[in-house]
């Protein structure tokens, strides 16, 4: 079955794979099953949030750089009206976007970014009288890139690495992130795209990183560049976007390919579930994009079925998206230690 999708992914060695939520380092419990908004305009991501809500999920996920968290908040009011929810039973993710990109000033990391973490509270509160003036999670989406043409991160992509080299930069967003969280404004805070090389730049730091967002999915193999496992060590749980595949548009590989096609056929179920559950069998919390009742429903039955240990083992070896690297801006150095 083909499908658009994008999807998030927190992996942590300590979530039992029958267990719907997962527990960050400060002790917040994320529900597994979410759903996404990237690449929907307002109105879209009115509709799919209200969709998702009303199909059983209670996690939504959004960012600045989306441009639609207006229609996400109207989403959420509309949902949450339709089921009765409250807001304490939803959970919300939103990201702000690297300094020096998509309007966060690199004359001022640290006041722009700030600003953009209130501009996010304003929106999704904007149309949800429920709201209550914070969200659940917010991620700084990729590490600044304050280098080639403002605004943009063509050079950073090209010129791996340059990005984690921006250690002020890196730090004056984090201390923004610091004090909205320490202000209430976020129950919890994390990056995306963070190498280990990024992620020395907050050694040390009172509060460090609870979620680090990466490409993840089947055919990159178990761990690439050993980033889970690095996660892992320092406490965060991975999430990874795209673990479709093809960039958050599902991969021909892992929704039409033998492998999972034939899993899938076994199961009665999609070759999209067929992914995710796979990763839900590993402890990942998930975020689905999808505005087709149908497909969400079928995202969120993730629990009524197993797949078998051989079929684990053989999504395990795929290596069909060997060469998709996990960060965009970077790549993991095997030889760096952390003290955090």
């Amino acid at each position: 079955m083909m499908r658009s999708a994008c999807l998030l992914v927190a992996l942590v060695a300590s979530v039992r794979a029958d267990d719907s939520t997962v527990t960050l380092s400060n002790g917040v419990v994320m529900p597994m099953a979410a759903a996404g908004t990237w690449q929907y305009n307002a109105s879209e991501a009115e509709a799919s949030v209200a969709a998702a809500l009303e199909a059983g999920f209670r996690h939504i996920d959004t960012a600045n750089d989306y441009g639609n968290q207006d229609g996400v908040s109207r989403g959420l009011a509309a949902g949450a009206a339709a089921t009765g929810l409250k807001r304490d039973d939803i959970f919300i993710t939103t990201k702000v976007p690297g300094c020096g990109v998509q309007g966060v000033d690199s004359k001022d990391c640290q006041g722009s970014t700030a600003q953009f973490l209130d501009d996010n509270i304003e929106l999704l509160g904007s149309a949800y009288p429920d709201f209550g003036g914070y969200a659940d999670l917010v991620l700084l989406h990729f590490p600044p890139c304050t280098k080639g043409i403002e605004g943009e991160m063509t050079w950073c992509n090209t010129h791996r690495q340059e990005a984690c080299s921006e250690c002020d930069n890196i730090k004056a967003q984090w201390t923004a992130m610091l004090d909205a969280y320490a202000a209430g404004k976020y129950k919890a805070i994390g990056v995306s795209n963070y190498c280990d090389v990024c992620l020395a730049c907050l050694d040390g730091v009172a509060t460090f990183p609870m979620v680090n967002q990466i490409q993840l999915h089947v055919g990159m193999g178990k761990d690439p560049q050993g980033m889970v496992a690095m996660n892992a060590k320092l406490g965060i749980v991975t999430q990874a976007w795209s673990p479709l595949g093809s960039g958050g548009h599902g991969s021909d590989d892992i929704l039409s390919g033998n492998l999972t096609t034939g899993i899938a056929a076994a199961h009665n179920v999609s070759t999209a579930q067929v992914a995710l559950k796979y990763l839900v069998d590993k402890g990942a919390a998930i975020v689905t994009k999808s505005s087709n009742p149908e497909h969400l429903a079928e995202d969120v039955d993730l629990w009524s079925w197993d797949l078998t240990a051989d079929e684990i083992a053989a999504l395990d070896d795929d290596s069909a998206a060997a060469g998709d690297a996990p960060s965009f801006e970077c790549d993991n150095q095997a030889s760096l230690a952390l003290a955090v």
